[in-house]
């Protein structure tokens, strides 16, 4: 299973061992996420390298284009649900406790209030070039998802779950968590969760999963 985007992977081999070229990177995912989320697609090059202090060459030195950028940044807030290090340890850890943590990442993310600007800006790619769209969720939203998935289809290989379809129980397991209470916050009709509101609720959703599959 290909966890990093071949963008993504291009810019870690290069970067590897150059701390100042990394540090340049991170300076312009940084201003990237800043942007988009301020103005969208309607960021430039030009908007992205001035915020970042980098030259333009250095831009195009570690993405193609404007888009496999904005491919980049969604993987990177992608990575703040599970990192691929923390997938691949899933593997060897506790099951409840593997799931209660992803479910407190997904939340912690999903409760800030800039998670509708990334749903609008897929949205808007979506309008003009759908392909385009699909990858930026594929690089976000989706990764999180499939790799959700995944934990729960070796769970159900294991026997620790019975799980016939890890796919659907990846989208109940996100619906309960997210449920109705996630959709008033980013209407901003209710005040962010609090650390100990999430724990609770991921632990929730998952003791719901546990009593529909054991």
């Amino acid at each position: 299973m290909r966890l990093l985007s071949e963008t993504a992977m291009n810019v870690m081999k290069r970067g590897r061992g150059r701390p100042r070229k990394l540090a340049a990177i991170d300076a312009l995912l940084s201003a990237g996420q800043e942007l988009l989320l301020a103005y969208g697609l309607r960021v430039t090059v030009d908007m992205i390298v001035a915020k970042a202090q980098v030259a333009k060459t250095t831009f195009y030195t570690y993405f193609k284009d404007k888009e496999a950028f904005v491919e980049a940044v969604m993987l990177r807030e992608s990575t703040r649900t599970i990192t691929d290090e923390e997938f691949l340890s899933a593997h060897e850890g506790e099951l409840r406790e593997t799931l209660v943590r992803f479910g407190i990442q997904y939340l912690t993310f999903a409760n800030e209030l800039r998670l509708a600007a990334w749903d609008r800006l897929i949205a808007s790619a979506n309008d003009f070039y759908p392909e385009l769209a699909l990858r930026f969720y594929d690089a976000g939203p989706g990764r999180a998802y499939r790799l959700l998935a995944e934990i729960l289809r070796e769970a159900h290989n294991k026997g620790n779950l019975n799980i016939p379809d890890p796919a659907a129980a990846a989208e109940e397991l996100t619906g309960l968590w997210y449920g109705y209470t996630i959709l008033k916050v980013n209407l901003k009709v209710l005040p962010p969760m609090t650390p100990a509101q999430i724990r609770l609720r991921a632990e929730r959703g998952v003791d719901l999963l546990y009593h529909i599959y054991s």
